[in-house]
């Protein structure tokens, strides 16, 4: 079908020209024959690559023109982002102008603001956090688009994107909702949920090949058969000839650590092949220098000289600027091999001519040693094939025998990915939800409640009885602890509204009011310890502390310590929990007492983007628990907790807060300030600018701006 004839308004026409969109793919096409532009629900399942995207924003378009908007729902802030750039490109910047926004995170935020804009691209917690704030413009989005849905089945995430589902059913009036996944088996199922039409494809713009690579062979699924010309280590050959070839390899590893070492045997391996021209080395040259100038650290060391020789690592474990050079440095193509963690499968857009995935089992600390689930293999297999650089992508497994070989191509080449079940029996999630709804207003009753809970996809495929003495036992739990009322139907008191605006596990602010019971105040060291034991914070383990070095720390400060653990022979499991929430405390104590990062990196074994992650979630959960105090008139430790999310956030002690407010100064800059004798705003209002440029750091342009801001907060003062 050619983009004219899909009956889309001319200016849309216009602009997906403008994107070298002139036909559309079956997939897309199948999607406007079952409705789409009539407001349609549809379920739409097909590969990667294959146009799921413009199915959203052909959709979009009726709303759009309706004066109605667009919410659109991502499992990943980055590809939030990524999803919000390419909606921009076609809606606004070569469209009429709608304005776009991608949004994360800030959960305390009611989101007023967010409705002047027409498309919304939000991360599943986002969108029900804006949801439990009530948010006004939301009963003006006519379209949900859910991407990635089979994340439905997420154990994790799955519970929160299929509770905004049914809340923004039951509040919104006959919104057309658009589910869009690669891999979902059992697609009628959700459809016959949503009351949903579906779109099945195999269609992939670059056609996949997918193999297993055993005794140096690799046999693909049509039975052909390709010999490595060479003995050396198979995944080396299977680089160096995809990149000879002009290709780009992902590798695919499922821990961290053995992405790194990947990495690292194959830059070593590489430097004798011979595939970076003068060209690529001066460009590599520059994301190595840029990966060096990041942070200080051993980390940012190894993946500079990693990236010199054209390969790098991605996990979590990466701070957001490293990120982002990875992931730019491959989509120019000057970095040649990039080795992953399974977050890169579902996040953002980063192909490659050839997927290699050398194991299929990890080791997961609750249920032991687990094979790659096919729905995950899949994933993978999605980023082979580049979109106008190649004519054929490649996925390839590795077997270490003809046993593992035979059972690789079955249960994962010729198999199907697993159906999605709800994951929204797990009692946490629904403890958190069940106070969402009653807080919203949505559930005035108990009749009420149980009414929203079967609009669920869990109520779907079970039905309501496996929830009822969950939610008998949740209702009962919130009650006894003065989070809800039931005298007349259901009402979430104060305390329950604010936990539910926090965005916070009901037992997270029952764990801070039980160890703050009595307590006027306690030490820094303290009140991070106490907010890693709640259950928001106590399952994200950064630190990997020796416990002969923890010993020696514990004894350089005893008094410091709230809560002592037990002895790890009378309860070895709380021993474990309460030792794991104490190592992370120490690292944020060090933080906040300004010890340089470089230092926490090398004392803690933490890599920058857990660092990140363990702060930004300390700075919400301590901001939490000062607003938690608050509503029960713990004032005194609710201001300790407030001054402790700013220098969470900041990284600095309380005598440094005034002047980390100022623009461009963070802890070292401010720390040259305070040494130089300018310790409070009203120091730096009288300090002349020839006298602010000297302090080491500072200069003259950065001087002026801090003169200037000092002047906007008197002004603000002033009014």
């Amino acid at each position: 079908m050619k983009v004219e004839e899909a009956g889309l308004s001319k200016w849309l026409v216009a602009s997906l020209r403008q994107e070298g969109v002139e036909r559309l793919y079956p997939p897309q096409a199948e999607a406007l024959r079952k409705g789409l532009l009539e407001g349609r629900n549809i379920v739409v399942s097909s590969p990667t690559a294959s146009g799921k995207t413009l199915i959203a924003i052909m959709a979009s378009q009726r709303h759009l023109e309706a004066g109605r908007k667009i919410l659109y729902l991502t499992p990943l802030r980055a590809l939030t982002y990524e999803k919000a750039v390419e909606f921009k490109r076609i809606l606004s910047e070569r469209g009429p102008g709608y304005r776009v926004v991608a949004v994360s995170g800030d959960y305390d935020d009611p989101g007023e603001w967010i409705g002047t804009h027409d498309v919304i691209i939000s991360t599943y917690e986002k969108a029900d956090s804006l949801v439990r704030h009530r948010a006004r413009w939301l009963s003006s989005v006519g379209l949900i688009v859910v991407d990635e849905a089979h994340m439905l089945g997420d154990r994790d995430r799955g519970p929160t994107l299929e509770m905004t589902i049914a809340k923004l059913m039951a509040i919104l009036e006959n919104p057309q909702i658009l589910c869009l996944s690669a891999t979902v088996r059992n697609i009628e199922d959700i459809a016959e949920w949503l009351e949903a039409v579906s779109v099945q494809s195999d269609f992939r713009p670059v056609p996949l090949r997918e193999g297993v690579l055993y005794a140096g062979r690799v046999i693909f699924r049509d039975s052909e058969v390709w010999s490595l010309k060479t003995s050396v280590e198979p995944l080396i050959t299977l680089i160096s000839d995809c990149l000879v070839d002009g290709g780009q390899v992902l590798v695919f590893a499922l821990t961290r650590r053995k992405a790194e070492s990947y990495a690292e045997r194959i830059a070593h391996a590489l430097k004798s092949v011979g595939v970076l021209n003068r060209l690529k080395s001066e460009k590599l040259e520059q994301y190595s220098r840029l990966a060096k100038a990041e942070s200080d650290s051993p980390f940012s060391e190894r993946l500079s000289n990693l990236i010199r020789n054209g390969v790098a690592f991605h996990h979590a474990g990466l701070g957001h600027g490293h990120r982002r050079l990875v992931e730019d440095g491959f989509r120019e193509g000057a970095i040649l091999t990039l080795c992953a963690t399974p977050t890169l499968a579902a996040g953002v857009n980063l192909p490659a001519r050839m997927v290699i995935i050398p194991e299929h089992r990890r080791f997961d600390s609750r249920t032991g040693m687990n094979a790659l689930s096919v729905t995950e293999y899949k994933q993978f297999c999605g980023r082979a094939g580049r979109p106008l650089y190649d004519s054929v992508g490649y996925s390839i497994l590795i077997a270490g025998n003809r046993t593992e070989a035979e059972y690789l191509m079955e249960k994962y080449v010729m198999g199907e990915p697993e159906r999605v079940f709800s994951a929204l029996g797990n009692e946490r999630h629904l403890r958190s939800h069940i106070l969402s709804l009653i807080s919203s207003g949505l559930a005035k009753s108990e009749h009420m409640l149980r009414r929203l809970i079967s609009l669920t996809y869990y109520a779907h495929i079970f039905g309501t009885q496996g929830l009822e003495s969950k939610i008998d036992a949740i209702l009962e739990l919130l009650e006894t602890h003065n989070m809800i009322s039931r005298e007349n139907g259901l009402e979430a008191t104060r305390l329950g509204s604010r936990v539910s605006e926090l965005y916070i596990d009901p037992l997270t602010c029952l764990k801070i009011l039980e160890y703050t019971a009595g307590v006027e105040r306690f030490s820094t060291l303290a009140a991070l310890q106490l907010i890693c034991l709640t259950p928001d914070l106590s399952e994200v383990w950064v630190a990997k502390i020796r416990e002969g070095k923890l010993k020696k720390i514990l004894e350089e400060v005893p008094d410091e310590i709230y809560i002592r653990p037990p002895s790890p022979d009378e309860d070895p499991e709380e021993y474990e929990f309460q030792i794991n929430s104490l190592k992370n405390a120490l690292v944020l104590w060090a933080w906040v007492n300004e010890v340089h990062e470089r230092e926490i990196y090398e004392r803690f074994s933490v890599e920058p983007g857990d660092f990140a992650a363990l702060r930004e979630r300390a700075e919400w959960i301590s901001y939490a628990a000062s607003s938690v105090l608050e509503v029960v008139r713990r004032r005194s430790l609710a201001s300790l907790y407030r001054v402790l999310t700013e220098r969470l956030r900041h990284g600095v002690s309380e005598e440094l807060l005034q002047l980390v407010s100022l623009p461009d100064i963070g802890r070292v800059r401010g720390r040259m300030l305070w040494r130089s004798g300018f310790k409070t705003l009203e120091d730096v209002r009288k300090a002349s600018l020839d006298d602010l440029a000297k302090v080491p750091g500072i200069g003259a342009t950065l001087a002026a701006r801090i003169k200037k801001a000092v002047g906007e907060l008197d002004s603000k003062a002033e009014k």
